[in-house]
This record gives structure tokens, C-alpha cells and sequence, in this order.
């Protein structure tokens, strides 16, 4: 739906009136479709302080914060993010936040208290992981509320993220998987697997690859839009093996253009299709894997095998080791390596 540069206008999937105040979003907070009267009424009480601020130059607030609910103040973030971010993360946000609306949505926001959801987290039947991503959003909600002026003072300004619970040791792939998968699987997701064990490339992005993107001369694969290309600005450059450019070789002559990895119908990879693929394979081969599960798995065989922490992080495509220790430095992954050290220590 087109957004209008004046006057209140109507969100569906929120069943609420938004309204564009100052060249942010804001939620007017009226909800249903038929209350266009009422939202217009609230545009002009918040334009009309938005003038009489102006006139006065004077910093008065456009509307009473204390009286921003949390609902008001999620649906105005969720709106100034739409367009912003990918939809994938739009709606990731959706999710998240839309558990926080259901418990406090009708609280005061400037009324919420850092271990008041910390309690409230702790209550809710989901993984750790899943807390600390839906504190993550909230406190980002808030800090921008408190940077558009939604609200005052941002309450959950000092509070603390719950650690995130690692998935690396459960998704790792064994030998033996990999082989059952490997005979399980139809030429062309065998190509997928065989390409994802061999460079710890992430799935979105071997989908992605086309013959522009490949290097076969110096081997490498040179990635202008990837996972960290909107925060690092950076390219992603991954190394190949030479079974994999022989593959890619390969598929090169079968798809000059447009992707060079496709599914067995000739279509392309998707996050969705990649994940339908391996949940049947997984019940026909007789192992529980994911995709990604690959890469923790060519991270984990790194670090095992003794390759430094930063080499390991830059065939990953990490800009630093903090994600590599993370997510992938499980002790298991550094056995052998501690055992060595022991060993020289004693000798």
C-alpha cells in the first residue's frame, strides 16, 4: 500500500493508523479501518503540537510520552523499519515483538522495567536463544524510541541481554552423516552438500552464485551481496577447493547464466526450498542434519585441526574472531589441539 506524505494512513497486517510526523512513522494508535476520524483527528492534535513547537522554538514534546504504550511504541518502530530492512528481518522482528505486545502492549512504555521482562522472559516456553533475540529487538526498539523522541527516557536502557544458546554442537555433521546423506541425495542437492563441506559457505550464498561471481583462474568466489554486505560493507570472498571448481566448472556449462546451483527441478535454491530438501533427505537417509549445519561443522574441523582462529574467521567470511568464538569454538572442536598442548607441557 502507497504511504502518504500527509494525513493518517491505514496498516492491515496491524489493523492500525500510522501517521508520518517529521519524516518518521509514528503510530496515531487508533485502531480498526473504519476509525479514519478519529485517526485524522489524532494527526492534526499531533501536527498541531508539531507547530505550535515550531513557533514557540522551544523542545516540547509532540505528543504525551507517558501515555506511549508499548503497542505504540512497537507498531511506530515496526513501521520506520519497513523498507529499511530485508522483509526476512522485518518479519523476524514481527515475531519477536509481538510476544512483548501481547503480555505489556496496553503498559506505559516509559513504565517497563528491566526485570520486569527479564522476569517475564524467563517465563515464556521458548530456547534461550529465542530470549535473548527477543530482548535484543526490544531494547532496539527502545533505543530508537528514545532517539525519535517516541518517549523520554528509554527504561531498558541498562538492561541485560540473556547469553544466546549456541545450536554449533547439536547441528555438527559426523563423518558418517555426511556419508549417509551424501548416497541419500538426488546429483543435485549432492552438489549443494558437497560445496557446503568443502568451504563453510553459507547456504543463501551458494544459491546466490552465478558464473559472474567466480574466479576459476585464481579460485575464489567474489561476493558483492552476502549475509554482512549492508553492515561491513565489505566483499565476501570465498576459497574454493579444487573439487569445487570442478563442480562449478561444471555447472557453468549447464547454466551460463543466473545461478549456477540449481534443484532438481532446475529451479532455484531458496531458504526455504534448501530447508524442505534436507528435512527429506534427513528421513530418508536416517540422521537429523541442516543445511547449515555444515558450516559449524567445516568451523568446528578447523579449529579441531589447528588452523588459527583469524584464518578460520576470514574463510568463514566473519569480519572478526568474535562470532567464530561465539558460535563455533565448542571444546570438541579444540580437543585434539588441547591434547597436544598437554602433552608439551608434560613432556
Amino acid at each position: 500500500m502507497a504511504r502518504h506524505s500527509e494525513g493518517a494512513w491505514y496498516r492491515k497486517s496491524k489493523d492500525t493508523w500510522y501517521a508520518t510526523v517529521d519524516g518518521r512513522k509514528v503510530s496515531l494508535g487508533v485502531k480498526g479501518k473504519a476509525s479514519r476520524k478519529t485517526a485524522q483527528a489524532e494527526w492534526h492534535r499531533l501536527m498541531a503540537g508539531t507547530k505550535e513547537t515550531a513557533m514557540d522554538k522551544k523542545p516540547q514534546k509532540t505528543r504525551d510520552q507517558s501515555s506511549t504504550t508499548v503497542q505504540v511504541l512497537i507498531d511506530s518502530f515496526l513501521a520506520n523499519k519497513e523498507g529499511s530492512v530485508k522483509s526476512e528481518t522485518h518479519y523476524v522482528y514481527d515475531c519477536l515483538l509481538g510476544t512483548v505486545s501481547a503480555a505489556f502492549g496496553k503498559k506505559s512504555a516509559e513504565l517497563m522495567k528491566p526485570a520486569e521482562v527479564l522476569r517475564w522472559l524467563n517465563g515464556q516456553s521458548v530456547s534461550q536463544s529465542t530470549r535473548s533475540d527477543i530482548a535484543g529487538v526490544l531494547s532496539s526498539a527502545y533505543k530508537w524510541a528514545e532517539g525519535e523522541g517516541v518517549i523520554t527516557l528509554n527504561p531498558l536502557r541498562t538492561m541485560k541481554r540473556p547469553h544466546g544458546e549456541s545450536r554449533g554442537t547439536k547441528v555438527i555433521v559426523s563423518a558418517g552423516d555426511h556419508e549417509k546423506l551424501m548416497k541419500a541425495a538426488n546429483p543435485a542437492l549432492r552438489c549443494l552438500l558437497t560445496l557446503l563441506y568443502e568451504t563453510g559457505t553459507r547456504p543463501s550464498e551458494l544459491a546466490s552464485l552465478t558464473i559472474k561471481d567466480v574466479d576459476f583462474a585464481n579460485g575464489v568466489a567474489i561476493l558483492t551481496k552476502h549475509k554482512t554486505a549492508g553492515k561491513t560493507g565489505k566483499t565476501r570472498l570465498v576459497i574454493l577447493t579444487p573439487n569445487a571448481i570442478t563442480i562449478l566448472r561444471k555447472q557453468a556449462e549447464k547454466f551460463s547464466e543466473g545461478a549456477l546451483l540449481r534443484n532438481a527441478r532446475g529451479g532455484l535454491w531458496t531458504k526455504d526450498g534448501i530447508g524442505l530438501a534436507m528435512r527429506r533427505l534427513s528421513k530418508a537417509a536416517g540422521v537429523k542434519a541442516i543445511a547449515y549445519g555444515y558450516r559449524h561443522t567445516f568451523a568446528t574441523d578447523a579449529l579441531g585441526n589447528g588452523v588459527p582462529d583469524a584464518q578460520v574467521a576470514a574463510l568463514l567470511g566473519h569480519s572478526s574472531t568474535a562470532m567464530l568464538h561465539k558460535h563455533y569454538s565448542h571444546l570438541t572442536s579444540q580437543a585434539r589441539v588441547l591434547h597436544e598442548a598437554l602433552l608439551k607441557v608434560r613432556k
